[in-house]
């Protein structure tokens, strides 16, 4: 009889019952890909499951699932996994930070744990370099967002290719009210997808809910029902490092930009987006975020009973 442990954590929160969760097997050293699928599927949520690591420097290997397939990277299931290690007691998290090399699909990535003075304790994950590419006529992509295409830009910026890890458009929208009515056309978005090669559409608006946030945020994947994230890392990686490389945000150096997600969605989020700037290049993106583990539990199975045909 096998049995696997398993937490439930709620990322970009630090209540249970908002932001968005994730599930993380702490030791998948004995399962198969298979039976990492076959969890994923049962627990219908994004999961990451953590291995001995096989790259020099790192500490740990993470692999990531959706209920389909395997992720090269999830930022979310990333700070999830760490405060789920966290809260088991593998890692303790100190005033000065402490560094913690992650093994991924997309490289080794830095995450910092940092414990603040009154008890709470953050992630700072680096992501993959910010890549950015073609600008994209704004009628493209208000055809799929059913809005106004003059709506789509922020002092004269417009849409673009941005990736930080993962390929997706940016687009601004100017106005609140436009930025929470939009819907997807999720026939458009696809053929969108195939012809720029993106994963999905990143929104970002600086009329926000809360007033200490700089950006309200939307990602829509680019699947076949225009799937809205509750929050991603990946996206608002991208978003911070189009707001800091279009200078939507002033200064230079290291910048900080508070971002907010999820309430379409009713899971609020809140995250920051530190982007280092230097001589109008962006040079490295972080996402800082909080979680809390809301479920413990462990799956029980006879190890033949998940193999197909078994």
């Amino acid at each position: 009889m096998a049995i696997v442990p398993f937490h439930i954590v709620d990322v970009f929160s630090d209540r249970p019952f908002a932001g968005n969760p994730a599930a993380i097997i702490p030791n998948a050293t004995a399962l198969t890909e298979i039976e990492m699928l076959q969890i994923t599927d049962e627990l219908s949520m994004e999961a990451g499951f953590v291995l001995p690591p096989e790259s020099p420097g790192a500490d740990l290997k993470l692999r990531f699932f959706t209920r389909r397939n395997e992720a090269v990277i999830s930022g979310h299931v990333a700070i999830a996994a760490m405060v789920s290690l966290v809260d088991r007691g593998f890692y303790r998290a100190t005033p000065d930070g402490i560094p913690i090399q992650v093994e991924t699909g997309a490289g080794v990535l830095r995450v910092v744990l940092t414990k603040e003075p009154e008890g709470s304790i953050y992630f700072r994950m680096t992501l993959p370099g910010p890549r950015f590419g073609e600008p994209v006529p704004t009628v493209e992509v208000a055809e799929a967002l059913d809005i106004a295409p003059d709506l789509l830009q922020l002092s004269g910026q417009g849409p673009q290719r941005v990736s930080c890890g993962f390929d997706q458009i940016v687009a601004p929208i100017s106005d609140r009210l436009a930025m929470r009515g939009c819907q997807i056309r999720p026939a458009q978005l696809g053929e969108l997808a195939d012809r720029r090669g993106i994963g999905g559409v990143t929104l970002i608006c600086p009329e926000t809910f809360r007033h200490d946030s700089d950006y309200y945020c939307r990602f829509f994947c680019a699947d076949p029902r225009g799937t809205e994230d509750i929050a991603s890392a990946t996206s608002l990686g991208a978003a911070g490092a189009f707001v800091a490389a279009h200078g939507l945000i002033p200064g230079s150096g290291r910048l900080r930009i508070r971002t907010e997600h999820g309430h379409t969605r009713g899971r609020p989020t809140v995250a920051s987006v530190f982007a280092d700037l230097r001589a109008g290049t962006v040079e490295r993106i972080e996402v800082q975020a909080t979680g809390v583990v809301v479920m413990r539990g462990s799956f029980h199975f006879e190890k033949k009973s998940l193999i197909a045909g078994g």
